[in-house]
C-alpha cells in the first residue's frame, strides 16, 4: 500500500468516527439539534465496514499467517478496547445514576444487564432477533457486525477445501442470521478493493478522474440521500432487521466508498511531506488514526454522561464544543493507555489457541 493511501484511510477513519460523535452529540438530550443529524451516522458506519475490509484483506495478504493467528490478530484488536469501553461504560453509566438517576431512567434497561454485558462480550447480540446494548453504549452494535465478518473472511481466506469452506460459511450464516449477513456485502465491498487495487492499474489520468468523480457521489449522497427502499416495511432501528433495514442504499454507498477507495490506491501523486512520517500533518493523522476505535466506544457513555451531570446551556455552541473537546481530550489520552494493551491480548489468545490445538490433538 502507497503512503497516499495509507494516510488517506488513516484520514477518512477520523472522519468518520469524529463525525459518528457529532451525531450523537446532536441527541435532544445532550444539544437539542445542534449538530449532525441521525441519518449521517449509519452512513459513517458504512464507511468503517469498507475500509475494515480492504485493511483485513490487506494485513492478511501481507502477514501470510494461518488461520489460528488471523484470529489472534483480529480478536486482540477486538478485545484490547472493547473489555475497557465495557468496564468504563458500566463504571460512569453506575455514577451517572447515583447523581442523577431520573436522566438514565430512559436509558439503561431496567433488568438484565449482566446478561446484556455477556452478549457483547462474546459478540453475540445481534444474532437473528436480538439488539441488545451494554447499558447505554448503542455503538456496540457494529463490534457484533465487525467480529462475525472477520470470522467469515478468515474461513474464505484460509480454508483452501471448498467444501469445508462453504460448509463453515453457512453454519456461520445460520448461526448470526439475516441481519448481520446483510450488510456483508458491504464489508466484502473493501476486500473487493483491496484484490481490484492489487490487480489491476489504472492510468493515472482515469485513476484521478475516477476519485474526484467518486468522491462528488459520496458528497451528494451523504447530504442528499437516503434511498431507504423499504423504510416504511422495515423502520431503521426496529424489529426485525434494526441496523440492517437500509442495506439497499448501504450496497450503493458501499459501493461508492470502495470505488473512490479503489482510485485513489491507483494515484502515484508524492507530495513531499507524504513520505516524511515526521511531518506534522503526518503525525497529527497518524496520532488521531490511532484513537478512532477508542473513540468510537467511549464516547457516547461520555456524552450521556456530560448530559446528566455537567449544568450547561444546551443551546450554546461554545459550551457544546468545550465538553465535545473535553471527551476527546479524554479519550486521547485513553487510548494511549488502551490501545498498547492488544499485546497481552494476543498472548492471552495465543496461549488458548496452544491449549486447544493440544486438545485436538489428543482426541
Amino acid at each position: 500500500m502507497n503512503k497516499l493511501t495509507s494516510i488517506y484511510l488513516d484520514f477518512l477513519r477520523i472522519i468518520a468516527a469524529f463525525g459518528v460523535v457529532l451525531v450523537h452529540a446532536n441527541l435532544y438530550w445532550f444539544s437539542d439539534g445542534q449538530f449532525l443529524h441521525e441519518s449521517y451516522g449509519h452512513k459513517l458506519v458504512m464507511v468503517f465496514f469498507v475500509l475494515s475490509g480492504f485493511l483485513v484483506a490487506y494485513t492478511t495478504d501481507a502477514k501470510k499467517k494461518d488461520l489460528p493467528n488471523y484470529f489472534i490478530d483480529r480478536f486482540s484488536r477486538l478485545y484490547s478496547v472493547v473489555v475497557p469501553a465495557l468496564i468504563f461504560n458500566y463504571l460512569i453509566d453506575n455514577i451517572g445514576v447515583y447523581f442523577n438517576p431520573e436522566f438514565y431512567e430512559s436509558q439503561i434497561a431496567k433488568t438484565g444487564q449482566w446478561w446484556r454485558a455477556t452478549l457483547n462480550l462474546s459478540y453475540l447480540q445481534q444474532n437473528w432477533f436480538l439488539c441488545t446494548k451494554p447499558s447505554t453504549n448503542g455503538t456496540f452494535w457494529s463490534i457484533a457486525y465487525e467480529f462475525w465478518y472477520y470470522v467469515l473472511f478468515g474461513i474464505y481466506f484460509y480454508i483452501k477445501n471448498t467444501c469445508k469452506r462453504i460448509v463453515f460459511i453457512i453454519a456461520c450464516i445460520l448461526f448470526i442470521g439475516v441481519k448481520i449477513t446483510l450488510l456483508l456485502p458491504v464489508w466484502a465491498m473493501g476486500v473487493c478493493a483491496y484484490q481490484l487495487a492489487k490487480k489491476y492499474t489504472l492510468n493515472q489520468l482515469i485513476a484521478r478522474i475516477g476519485f474526484g468523480i467518486s468522491l462528488l457521489f459520496i458528497l451528494y449522497f451523504t447530504i442528499n440521500s437516503t434511498l431507504s427502499s423499504f423504510e416504511d416495511t422495515f423502520p431503521f432501528g426496529l424489529p426485525p432487521l434494526y441496523f440492517s433495514s437500509r442495506f439497499v442504499f448501504d450496497y450503493w454507498y458501499g459501493f461508492l466508498i470502495a470505488t473512490n477507495i479503489y482510485f485513489i490506491s491507483q494515484i502515484n501523486l508524492k507530495f513531499p511531506f507524504i513520505s516524511n512520517e515526521n511531518h506534522i500533518i503526518v503525525k497529527i493523522i497518524r496520532n488521531l488514526s490511532s484513537t478512532t476505535f477508542t473513540l468510537y466506544l467511549f464516547h457516547l457513555p461520555l456524552l450521556l454522561f456530560a448530559a446528566a451531570i455537567i449544568p450547561y446551556n444546551h443551546t450554546n455552541i461554545m459550551h457544546l464544543w468545550l465538553i465535545i473537546f473535553a471527551i476527546f481530550l479524554f479519550v486521547w489520552i485513553a487510548s494511549i493507555y488502551i490501545e498498547p494493551t492488544r499485546i497481552y491480548y494476543k498472548k492471552v489468545l495465543s496461549l488458548l489457541f496452544r491449549k486447544l490445538a493440544l486438545i485436538t490433538n489428543e482426541k
